[in-house]
């Protein structure tokens, strides 16, 4: 009687996640699926049968569909190496100085975190505009006392999303602070000692010490932030140009404005497939390490 009562607790326990991810995560997947090849008509202008025009017209090389893949990735592969080089160089910093973080600077590094997508891409969006205090910066010394360039470059809603990659760091980067600030409170204090006393400098220390004893964190948060970039919309949206677009964009322009939903729902399908098997491909990595451990 007892395990039989522990196993009807273990499902009432279990079952409204179980149902949150059914209801909320499957069935929409499905239907999407199933939308992106003319078998549901859950949206006006889908086809009534079997198609895979959708996937087609998405993998033509004289459509836009591809352009804004690649942007997408691009943008998204440059915030990430940005946002980990930062974390992980301040991290580093931070230890090496053997600076105490107190509530203040710890808060100020978290900050990022606590902040809704749409209000930080609205604020980089007043700081990057020309009238901005980033965009009087550019203009007044780098262009007119410098003079490195005749004109200021647009900073949002330009065609080489940076506007999208600078507001991208400054949301990510803590991500990659907080998970190697805590794996290298981790690492023994003694490997670093007995490394000094052999003569290793700090650059050889991070090197053959710290960067190999905390790879897969770097590599954990590497991931995070790269699909939660890549899936973004609001920073995309509010500081990326016309053209190109983010996929998440051209995904709301087409389904829309332009009523395409079975582009739309091609798009999306193709954006979830993308993002598992980057997934996929990171767990079974890890996995893998696990196994040998």
């Amino acid at each position: 009687m007892s395990a039989r009562r522990e196993r009807l607790a273990f499902v009432l326990l279990v079952l409204p996640l179980v149902v949150f991810l059914l209801f909320m995560v499957m069935v929409p997947f499905v239907i999407a699926v199933l939308s992106s090849v003319g078998l549901t008509q859950v949206a006006p202008g889908l086809p009534d049968g079997f198609t895979l025009r959708g996937y087609r017209d998405f993998f033509d090389p004289e459509k836009p569909n591809l352009q804004a893949l690649w942007f997408t990735i691009k943008i998204t592969f440059i915030s990430t190496v940005l946002a980990t080089v930062l974390g992980y160089g301040l991290v580093l910093f931070v230890k090496f100085r053997r600076i105490r973080l107190g509530q203040t600077l710890s808060l100020l590094v978290k900050l990022p975190l606590f902040t809704p997508y749409l209000v930080t891409a609205f604020m980089w969006w007043a700081l990057l505009f020309p009238r901005g205090y980033i965009g009087i910066f550019v203009q007044k010394v780098l262009i007119e006392y410098f003079r490195l360039a005749e004109e200021a470059p647009a900073l949002i809603s330009d065609p080489y999303g940076i506007g999208i990659v600078a507001c991208s760091v400054w949301m990510r980067f803590p991500v990659v602070f907080l998970i190697m600030q805590s794996l290298m409170e981790m690492v023994n204090p003694s490997y670093e000692e007995a490394a000094r006393n052999l003569g290793a400098r700090t650059p050889t220390i991070i090197r053959r010490i710290y960067f190999p004893l905390t790879i897969y964190g770097l590599l954990s948060s590497v991931t995070l932030n790269f699909l939660a970039l890549f899936i973004a919309f609001s920073i995309p949206f509010i500081l990326g140009a016309s053209w190109p677009q983010f996929l998440s964009v051209f995904i709301y322009v087409n389904a829309k404005d332009k009523g395409d939903w079975l582009m739309g729902y091609t798009t999306s399908v193709i954006y979830i497939a993308i993002s598992l098997v980057i997934s996929y491909v990171y767990t079974r990595s890890l996995a893998r390490r696990t196994a040998h451990v």
